[in-house]
C-alpha cells in the first residue's frame, strides 16, 4: 500500500516540485515522481494545487514555470527539429559510374 503523506510532507514535496521546475525549466510528472518519491496520483494532485495557486503552469508537455516558458521551450524544440531536416546531403556525383555493374 502507498505511503500516506502528512500535510507537512505534502507542503515539502510542493516546495521541491516548484524548485525542480524552476531549476530545469520543465519537468514531467514522471520525472517529479522519480525525484520526489511521491506516487503519480499524489503528483497529479499536487500539480493541480500548484497550478491553481499560480506557482507553475501545466501543459500536455509537463510542468513549466510559466506559459511563456512553455512557448519558448516549444519554439526551441521546433527550431531543433527544423535544423535536423534542413541538413544538406552530400552525394558523390561519380558514385553511379563507379558501381561494378556499369549502369
Amino acid at each position: 500500500m502507498a505511503k500516506v503523506f502528512t500535510q507537512e510532507e505534502r507542503e515539502k514535496i510542493k516546495e521541491q516540485v516548484v524548485e525542480l521546475v524552476r531549476q530545469s525549466g520543465r519537468e514531467t510528472l514522471r520525472q517529479l515522481e522519480a525525484k520526489t518519491g511521491a506516487t503519480r496520483y499524489l503528483m497529479s494532485i499536487l500539480a493541480r494545487e500548484l497550478v491553481a495557486s499560480g506557482d507553475v503552469y501545466n501543459s500536455g508537455y509537463g510542468l513549466f514555470t510559466s506559459e511563456q516558458a512553455r512557448k519558448d521551450w516549444n519554439n526551441a524544440r521546433k527550431k531543433l527539429s527544423r535544423a535536423k531536416v534542413k541538413k544538406t546531403v552530400v552525394v558523390d556525383p561519380d558514385l553511379i559510374w563507379s558501381l561494378p555493374d556499369g549502369e
